[in-house]
């Protein structure tokens, strides 16, 4: 055998060792198998996904069309099924989407069955509150250590201990009014029902308790604005920190914080079955205020008008939708895309959450249309300068609270950038379950508009922006964040 043919041979032998080993380190990988879970992730985000001509446009700072082809790149090169894994879930990572997430598989035969139905009305304070579903998840202080600054007082020694509330004097001689809103839900304030549990217990159905409780809550924060008016503090700070959200209160307590008219945002739904049934329930209530509830002259134009746009954006859900492909293919302008494959759904706020409706008489009607007209005694519980805190953790209704505050010129902003969760889901799907891997969709199908026309899921950009700084300490975060709002105040 010549010298020149023994590196030839023993090349070959070192490729075939290395295909062996590959074999070996990847036993039963399905590449094709995961590139199908792929492509039916991509048509699903086609078919049901309300940010998705957002994430493709060029104002959303995501390329898509890369992040695409590094998800066939990871699949092509991974050697193991939790390599595929990865792929997918950093694939959807990168629309920074905090909504959008690829949940595990769901096991057959792990599933509890239901817990025994417990009427919470029997039970004492604790053991009740928890029963009605109230949970304490451990974020009632200030998100940064507000209470830790000189000249910080508590307020209100008879407030719930949930409901955070103080009163800080500035160097300069201001006073903030500062309140604590950890969750967008009254029931994740567990202090306030123990406090309220003697009345709870006699309410009619679950039902009457948990609105019996959102309706104390709201009183609560209403109160602590009033006596910050009495008090004669300069401004509110509003710290909704690390808050992940809840319900619709995110829009309709902007009214406690102004006298003007506030607002809310446009609401859109996927163009598909995905929002077909949040469509469905608002026709319905409003078809039922018109038929069974007698409107007046002033009510009815306005009711009619809504059915009739509701109806026309069920019907849209129906008709083909336009071809959504080109997200794959390069970015477009968002505010000039023919098609977003989105139908109109009335705004943040409820169908036609305007001034128009507060002339309505029947409650029950107003609120058919405009959810906030159920605080219309709490509205402007605070009327003066407002400042709301935000950080990276701030998402979903606080994001909505902070938005609707700031595009209505009622507060500014400091912090940081919050989250970039957006409107989640109207009426939640159930997830989706890909073909090959089992593993779950989670895909939102609504979407609110900011004054400028971009979408929330962007996240809310602070007015006064306090940059995270190495090595600082909580506390000295939280006076820069003070001296930020200080010298804004003293030049507005």
């Amino acid at each position: 055998m010549s010298a020149g043919r023994i590196p030839k041979a023993r090349a070959l032998m070192t490729v075939a060792l290395s295909m062996a080993f590959a074999s070996h380190a990847a036993p039963g990988i399905d590449r094709d198998a995961w590139r199908g879970d792929l492509a039916v992730v991509k048509q699903t985000l086609q078919d049901d996904y309300a940010h998705l001509a957002w994430v493709a446009s060029a104002q959303s700072g995501v390329d898509l069309p890369a992040l695409e082809r590094d998800a066939q790149q990871a699949i092509t090169t991974a050697s193991s099924d939790a390599q595929a894994e990865q792929a997918l879930r950093t694939f959807l990572a990168g629309f920074h989407d905090g909504h959008l997430k690829l949940l595990d598989r769901q096991v057959a035969g792990t599933s509890s069955p239901a817990p025994a139905a417990v009427d919470p009305r029997t039970l004492d304070a604790s053991t009740g509150c928890a029963a009605l579903g109230v949970l304490d998840e451990g974020r009632h202080d200030y998100s940064v250590p507000l209470q830790a600054l000189p000249g910080y007082h508590a307020t209100a020694a008879g407030a719930d201990p949930a409901l955070r509330s103080g009163v800080i004097a500035l160097a300069d001689g201001h006073r903030l009014g500062l309140l604590r809103l950890h969750e967008f839900d009254a029931l994740r304030y567990p202090g306030l029902c123990h406090r309220l549990w003697g009345q709870l217990r006699h309410a009619d159905t679950v039902n009457d308790m948990r609105a019996t409780l959102n309706d104390a809550w709201v009183a609560e924060i209403a109160a602590t604005l009033r006596r910050f008016q009495q008090q004669g503090v300069d401004a509110v700070l509003v710290d909704v920190g690390t808050n992940p959200g809840g319900d619709d209160s995110g829009d309709t307590l902007a009214r406690l914080f102004s006298g003007a008219p506030v607002q809310s945002a446009p609401l859109w739904v996927s163009q598909s079955a995905a929002g077909r049934d949040y469509l469905l329930e608002q026709y319905e209530r409003i078809d039922d205020a018109l038929r069974h509830h007698h409107p007046d002259a002033t009510a009815r134009p306005l009711l009619v008008q809504q059915r009739d746009r509701f109806a026309a954006s069920l019907r849209a859900t129906q008709a083909p939708p336009c071809d959504m492909a080109w997200v794959w293919q390069s970015p477009r302008d968002w505010q000039a895309l023919p098609c977003r494959h989105l139908v109109a759904a009335g705004s943040s706020g409820g169908p036609l959450a305007t001034p128009a409706v507060d002339a309505i008489p029947d409650f029950l009607i107003a609120h058919r249309l405009d959810w906030a007209q159920d605080l219309r005694r709490h509205w402007a519980a605070w009327q003066g300068p407002v400042y709301v805190l935000t950080d990276a953790k701030t998402a979903s209704s606080a994001e909505m609270f902070a938005a609707r505050l700031q595009d209505n010129r009622i507060a500014r902003v400091v912090g940081s950038t919050t989250g970039g969760y957006g409107c989640g889901f109207m009426s939640p799907p159930p997830p989706r379950a890909l073909p090959h891997s089992q593993l779950r969709m989670r895909i939102p199908n609504c979407v609110r508009l900011r004054a400028d026309g971009s979408d929330e899921v962007a996240g809310i950009s602070p007015d006064l922006p306090i940059d995270t700084r190495a090595n600082e300490s909580a506390r000295a975060r939280a006076q820069r964040m003070l001296d930020a709002v200080g010298v804004d105040l003293a030049r507005h």
